[in-house]
């Protein structure tokens, strides 16, 4: 298109000198007399001629040929009106002309349909292998980039994978089924993997991008799979034993994913770095089908949508562990050197997770590091969930009864409360949670809450899991980059609900409602000492290291987990009943008691059981962040660790540490992290007693304000 001349364009020809100001006519209503200056002479010579100068208009083609077309057709009514032509040769000439027509105007999109294909193909980018495979050659200085070239990788994959397939396999079935066994509902007698491998096809590597940064190599790995699996799941039912055993096959698996992997820190020994770190960069694509065989198509209509739904609930668990920000480190050079135990028996039952390093480092500084890969928080996003508008009803009888869930990992998981029958609800509720990285996204999505659990009726436990169901309603995600780059500001976005999942490219999208928040960030190192020492709650962050001592034999087993709960007898006997070796806070108050008890099962947190080792030390899943923790100094809550060996019946307790917050708080020593003292930080061992009496255990408490 050609742009339209203008008056302003004619006007540049006449344009005076720089410098030259215009002579105005008149000056408060009154005429000027004629300049005696000449440059101001010319000026107002010019600028009675330019006022008068027409203005041109250019047509475009468009506009010329709809002219044109509307003189024929004018044209051509005259001349039917003149000529007064018969009716039958009328409509057998207007008949042709549609044809003719319609004939053209297929032709035309046709066209434009073979263009716009032609278009498509030559936009794309069919990268080096295509060249390669439509040129039949390259030529020599062209080469790969640094995610094409994992074709030797694929290809020793291949020699390697049956090898591979079943060292995999074996690791599924000792981790996965454990975790099938403890979320099994109670209409399933039995869940085990009765067939498991994933055939001759491997692994493929699409490719790696490697960052290579001060003390540290970062890697993203590209891996596909879509192979021939043979994946049978048995499944027996309360009565009837091998004859009412269900037993679906899952296939056509597509598996498509980034790993995020870390070598940190480098030093001078071999292998070359200290940790590896592997992660899921975002949500891996993750799709399968069920067959249940000569099964009755009636009784796998039934029974496909639960079991589906628990094989979900498995993977999306799993997932979740490992999802970027959460990881899962793996020692190699730390913490002393605590080696297998060269006894294949023993090394077959002992998890990974409980080998802290195959060789000494004997650095504190690589240790500290090490610890630091596993996952140190860098800082506290305030969140504040104001409120939403254009939801959708999703009671039948009513509206719908939204809560919203937010979270940084699946470990650290907020929860607002339920607003009965609204489409509108405003909750002003600010929550505060955790932040490892500066890539984190902060997750969030809504539910609407049902009195009776309906939906997910086959995964439920017990009778108590009747009571609060929840239906989907929408997801959004907010990168923190922005506030983590611009510490301290404070903003307050309406963000787009959808139902799309988190691995699509554009998000979970939009089209179910909006909810606004308000968000800001804080870094650990910047909050002062003073806002630490009168607070009056915040979050309390807690490490469990390792446990000395725990008994006289090397076969000794424990573990820990970490939860809020109140200290009355009642709570007492029904955590006795429980029998788990816990860390919790321990409220002074009845009301915040009764409170406590209401939100404990909201924040329990266990650490992995090692087992055969007297003093074990836990390298994984042994962070964790307790909220709301009460820091009054007359209604303090107090830290409760308990260390508990797992039993046939009621677990036995090896040791019990308490710890008022208020004396956390009031703690001041040196941080390993900043080298500075710090206000709220804790970092020793603690005698915990056990049968022997010299039973300790090492904790590490930071405690960080609400603001």
């Amino acid at each position: 298109m050609y742009r339209q001349k203008t008056l302003r364009d004619e006007q540049k020809v006449l344009l005076p000198p720089t410098g030259v100001k215009a002579w105005p006519d008149k000056v408060d209503g009154k005429e000027q007399p004629e300049p005696t200056d000449p440059c101001q002479a010319w000026r107002k010579k010019q600028r009675r001629v330019t006022v008068g100068l027409p203005t041109h208009r250019m047509l475009s083609v468009g506009q010329l040929l709809a002219g044109v077309a509307g003189a024929w057709a004018t044209m051509l009514l005259l001349f039917l009106a003149w000529w007064k032509p018969h009716l039958g040769m009328t409509g057998g000439a207007t008949g042709l002309g549609m044809m003719v027509g319609v004939l053209y105007t297929f032709l035309y999109y046709k066209n434009v349909k073979a263009k716009q294909q032609y278009q498509q193909v030559l936009s794309m980018d069919p990268g080096l292998k295509g060249c390669q495979y439509l040129l039949g050659t390259l030529p020599s200085w062209i080469t790969y980039t640094e995610r094409e070239k994992m074709e030797w990788f694929n290809r020793m994959l291949e020699e390697m994978w049956p090898y591979y397939d079943r060292g995999i396999c074996a690791t599924i079935k000792s981790t996965v089924e454990p975790i099938i066994e403890s979320f099994r509902p109670p209409t399933f007698k039995k869940i085990w993997f009765e067939e498991l491998t994933f055939g001759e096809a491997p692994f493929r590597v699409e490719g790696i991008a490697v960052r290579d940064l001060p003390g540290e190599i970062d890697m993203e790995v590209d891996v596909r799979w879509c192979g021939d699996a043979n994946i049978s799941i048995a499944i027996d039912l309360p009565m009837g034993g091998e004859f009412t055993r269900l037993t679906p096959k899952v296939k056509d698996i597509v598996f498509v994913a980034t790993f995020k992997v870390m070598f940190r820190p480098l030093v001078d020994k071999i292998p070359g770095f200290a940790a590896v770190a592997v992660a899921f960069k975002g949500p891996p694509i993750i799709k399968y089908r069920l067959d249940f065989g000569a099964v009755p198509s009636t009784v796998t209509s039934v029974m496909t949508a639960p079991i589906r739904a628990f094989v979900d609930m498995i993977i999306n668990m799993i997932v979740g562990w490992y999802l970027w920000p959460s990881r899962l480190t793996v020692p190699l050079l730390s913490w002393g050197g605590l080696m297998p135990a060269n006894d294949p028996e023993v090394d077959l039952e002992v998890p990974l997770l409980s080998w802290d390093g195959v060789m000494p480092a004997n650095d504190p500084e690589v240790d500290l590091e090490v610890e630091r890969l596993n996952g140190r928080p860098k800082g506290v996003i305030k969140v504040h969930v104001i409120q939403a508008k254009e939801l959708k009803a999703y009671d039948t009888l009513g509206k719908s009864d939204p809560f919203v869930e937010l979270f940084t990992t699946k470990d650290d998981m907020r929860t607002t409360r339920v607003i009965n029958n609204n489409l509108a609800p405003e909750w002003n509720e600010v929550k505060y949670l955790p932040v490892l990285e500066k890539d984190t996204v902060l997750r969030l999505e809504m539910f609407d809450y049902d009195a009776v659990n309906v939906t997910s009726f086959a995964g439920l436990k017990s009778a108590a899991s009747l009571e609060g169901g929840r239906e989907f309603m929408g997801r959004a995600g907010i990168p923190l980059a922005q506030f983590i780059n611009e510490e301290g500001l404070e903003d307050e976005l309406w963000l787009p609900l959808g139902k799309g999942e988190w691995t699509n490219l554009e998000g979970p999208g939009q089209g179910e409602g909006w909810i606004k928040l308000g968000l800001q960030y804080r870094a650990l190192d910047n909050i002062a000492g003073d806002e630490i020492l009168h607070a009056t709650q915040g979050l309390l962050m807690v490490s469990i290291i390792r446990c000395y001592d725990l008994s006289d034999s090397s076969k000794q087993s424990s573990y820990v987990t970490v939860r809020l709960e109140p200290t009355d007898k009642a709570d007492k006997a029904e955590a006795k009943k429980a029998s788990y070796a816990s860390v919790k806070l321990e409220p002074t108050d009845k009301a915040d008691k009764a409170e406590t008890k209401k939100a404990s099962y909201k924040q329990v947190c266990k650490t992995p059981t090692i087992a055969r080792n007297a003093s074990p030390r836990w390298s994984n899943q042994n962070k964790f962040t307790l909220y709301d923790v009460s820091a009054k100094d007359a209604l303090a809550d107090t830290l409760v660790v308990s260390v508990m060996e797992p039993a046939m019946t009621i677990d036995d307790e090896l040791g019990r540490f308490t710890m008022a917050v208020r004396d956390i708080i009031q703690n001041v020593q040196v941080s390993r992290w900043s080298k500075e003292e710090d206000v709220g930080y804790v970092y020793d061992d603690f005698n915990i007693g056990g049968k022997s009496g010299k039973a300790r255990i090492e904790l590490e408490l930071e405690f960080l304000p609400y603001w």
